[in-house]
């Protein structure tokens, strides 16, 4: 009988922690993350804007370079909302790397779109 309380008791215990649990579980508050998201942008287009320089090289390679990097520090400023949001969608981890990575992507999809559209 002392058994069979206990493991009553114990399976509604579990039942309440595992219904309070996903409550408890927010990975990050919003604003903390749009506010690292923006961090990361800006710190990108401070890096992009410190190679555009490189556009005036006599070398067509360096300047392939710089004219890029001024092409995604553009990307950047100008998508700056819509791209924090979509971080937040696809839940992109907080770490340097991860928004690295999702920012390459979507500049990379958004310039095959518009080279997509110059084309006849």
């Amino acid at each position: 009988m002392k058994n069979a309380h206990f493991i009553i008791i114990a399976a509604a215990a579990l039942m309440v922690g595992m219904a309070a649990g996903p409550s408890f579980g927010d990975d990050q508050p919003t604003d903390q993350q749009k506010t690292y998201y923006l961090n990361c942008i800006e710190r990108e287009i401070d890096n992009y804007s410190c190679k555009v320089v490189h556009a005036k090289s006599r070398s067509k390679n360096l300047q392939a370079y710089g004219e890029n990097a001024a092409l995604k520090a553009v990307f950047l400023s100008k998508n700056r909302d819509a791209l924090v949001q979509g971080m937040i969608a696809q839940k992109v981890s907080m770490r340097p790397h991860a928004v690295h990575h999702y920012l390459q992507q979507r500049f990379f999809k958004e310039t095959t779109v518009q080279k997509a559209k110059v084309r006849p």
